[in-house]
């Protein structure tokens, strides 16, 4: 069994580390949160009060922050004290700043490598983890996640590669979220009822249909928002996907028209709800606003 911390103890951290130290694992934790680090010390985690702490002896340190940003102060604080360990980065960050953050790890003889979650909260046990970095360290992280958090864990290449996955990933979340909202709205106002424009698209085997499109469509017509995934984090990795491609020099058309969805629909106060509720912008703009 390996040692593992936890730095980032909450929406998705703290499933992490409760699936982690079931898998028969030890598991130390840190959140600079009380209320995080309190919600896993009820669910029998080991908690520390600093991350410093909470690294000590850790063979694999799993690190589940919100931004690049967060990040790479981890990098330059706690996590380099976790010498001889491997960094499983659990965040959606760009590829340019897991690659800065490898660098910092690299000088303290600490190894990154990029692991972000492919799949819904709910569904861990059944993510996919494609994982950036050295194949002695992805093999390490595999041997602990695959099993515990996710169902597999794929290597995709070298540090950078898991997070690019990932953020190109969200942006076809972001496309399908943003297109069946349009949908939706064109369906009401074009006296089409949207919930049999969903139960017969939904059920009709067309090529369209995705797991995504049945999980948010009847959300989106009940108005039911309640976060699953922030909208607001949605924008911020469909973000990152746009100043990737750009800086690769690939094109971002659909990219930036679904980025002036998500601004707009946050612009209405509504960030903090889930990514279906971009719903409420367009019904706003056709005049079907509830």
């Amino acid at each position: 069994m390996t040692t593992t911390a936890v730095i980032g103890l909450g929406t998705m951290g703290g499933r992490i580390a409760h699936s982690i130290a079931t898998g028969g694992h030890e598991v130390r934790g840190f959140d600079p949160f009380e209320g995080a680090r309190e919600a896993a010390s009820a669910s029998g985690i080991t908690v520390f009060e600093t991350a410093e702490e909470a690294l000590q002896g850790a063979e694999l340190a799993i690190i589940s922050v919100p931004r690049p940003e967060h990040v790479l102060a981890s990098a330059r604080g706690a996590l380099s004290t976790a010498e001889g360990a491997v960094v499983a980065d659990m965040s959606t960050i760009d590829p340019g700043s897991a690659q800065e953050a490898s660098r910092i790890l690299a000088e303290h003889h600490v190894t990154y490598v990029d692991a972000p979650v492919l799949g819904r909260p709910d569904k861990i046990g059944n993510w996919t983890l494609p994982t950036g970095g050295p194949e002695e360290a992805a093999e390490l992280v595999r041997s602990v996640l695959e099993g515990t958090v996710a169902k597999q864990v794929v290597r995709v290449g070298d540090v950078g590669a898991g997070h690019a996955v990932k953020v190109l990933n969200n942006l076809m979340f972001g496309a399908i979220n943003a297109i069946t909202a349009e949908v939706l709205t064109t369906c009401e106002a074009a006296g089409v009822d949207p919930e049999v424009f969903v139960s017969t698209i939904a059920d009709s085997g067309a090529a369209t249909v995705s797991n995504l499109f049945r999980e948010i469509a009847p959300k989106m017509i009940a108005s039911d928002f309640e976060p699953a995934f922030a909208l607001q984090l949605l924008a911020k990795d469909n973000k990152l996907a746009i100043d990737l491609a750009r800086s690769v020099g690939a094109p971002t058309h659909l990219a930036e028209s679904i980025d002036r969805v998500n601004t707009a629909a946050m612009e209405r106060g509504l960030a903090d709800r889930d990514t279906g509720a971009v719903q409420e912008l367009y019904r706003s703009q056709s005049g079907a606003a509830r």
